[in-house]
């Protein structure tokens, strides 16, 4: 998003203007506010702050955001644009209602220290350390598919049946030594090489709009130099997509692999360089009908990029020259959410993303 504050003595309130200049709705679309443009609010403190449509005077959830650290640094707030229009909020002093929690994460110690996290709409999670030494033993980002906008991390993993459809959804997607449902790690020739899995993490964000966090890993070795790795994911409500920034310390440049796993029977394959994106749509696992499942990364461009159809992964090769943060998006949907009929739904749901990525709306403070 492109700001454009304008300085004012204090005042009662701030008004956002929300504009979408592309020719598409926008949907669910998160707006984040800097809190250095609501000081001159009479009365400012950051926990007191209430988002309003100034068209209609209701209040719309908010969320302050940290980003991990002590002060806070921003607000957001979500809604809906249709094409070619624009909408006005307005942010005031006030005490703010208490709204429904639509994200979540945690770390899992009970289950070898899995990170899970959601939204209304998915779960996922990253392996930890301890699963390193355990059979079953798995690399890449597992995804768990929802037919319910309840959050379910915390009842999935005491019930421990969530390789079942319970008729909320299920864990019916292989990872492996993979990549799995979006994972990036550096390459080298044909090989990907992982680190050991996260060894230590820290929230940065948890709900009720946004969830982030970040995950570190031990030191390990690419092509002889060491490489240290550090990951943030960032998911907010109503989307199917996680936004994650990889950083990595190190000498020279590196190759990095984003990508998806291709499972063995006839799933569907989508490349895509226009847009940016690589796309899997297969059967998922289980011996009854999960249903199908769509996985899929987004890579905005850059001029390094080389795509990839292996024996086991689409890829999108992104070389690190010069810089050390690989930012990108991954995630999936599920036919029987409603939302994912077919391949084609979610092909489509993945370039309308690509192209909102490129054409962000663009927001007023004032």
């Amino acid at each position: 998003m492109s700001f454009k504050a304008l300085k004012k003595t204090k005042i009662s309130s701030v008004s956002v203007i929300i504009t979408n200049s592309s020719s598409y709705n926008r949907n669910a679309e998160t707006i984040e506010v800097p809190l250095t443009s609501l000081s001159k609010i009479n009365g400012f403190k950051s926990n007191e702050l209430i988002v309003k449509n100034a068209k209609t005077g209701k209040e719309v959830p908010s969320q302050v955001i940290y980003n991990g650290n002590t002060a806070p640094q921003s607000i957001i707030f979500q809604t809906n644009v249709k094409a070619s229009s624009n909408q006005t909020f307005s942010i005031s002093k006030g005490i703010p209602s208490i709204y429904k929690v639509k994200t979540y994460c945690r770390q899992v110690p009970e289950r070898f220290d899995d990170f899970a996290w959601e939204n209304d709409k998915v779960a996922f999670r990253f392996y930890g350390e301890a699963l390193e030494s355990q059979s079953g033993m798995a690399k890449g980002i597992d995804f768990w598919v929802k037919r319910t906008t309840d959050l379910v991390i915390d009842k999935w993993y005491k019930l421990d049946n969530y390789h079942n459809d319970n008729g909320e959804g299920v864990d019916a997607y292989h990872v492996g030594m993979t990549l799995g449902a979006g994972n990036a790690e550096p390459i080298v020739g044909d090989e990907i090489i992982f680190p050991i899995n996260y060894s230590s993490y820290k929230v940065l964000d948890n709900g009720p709009i946004r969830v982030s966090f970040k995950l570190m890993y031990k030191p390990f070795l690419v092509n002889g130099k060491q490489v240290t790795e550090t990951k943030i994911v960032t998911l907010d409500a109503g989307s199917q997509m996680n936004k994650i920034t990889n950083n990595y310390k190190t000498d020279g440049d590196l190759n990095i692999s984003i990508g998806v796993t291709k499972h063995i029977g006839d799933g569907k394959v989508r490349i895509d360089r226009s847009n940016n994106l690589v796309a899997y749509w297969d059967k998922a696992d289980g011996k009854v009908d999960n249903g199908f499942m769509g996985v899929g990364v987004v890579v905005p461009f850059s001029k390094n990029q080389e795509f990839k159809d292996t024996k086991q992964h689409l890829l999108i090769i992104d070389k690190l020259a010069g810089r050390r943060n690989l930012t990108y998006y991954q995630g999936g949907g599920w036919s029987k959410s409603g939302n994912f009929n077919s391949e084609v739904a979610w092909f489509n749901y993945l370039e309308n993303f690509s192209k909102q990525l490129k054409h962000p709306l663009k927001v007023l403070i004032k």
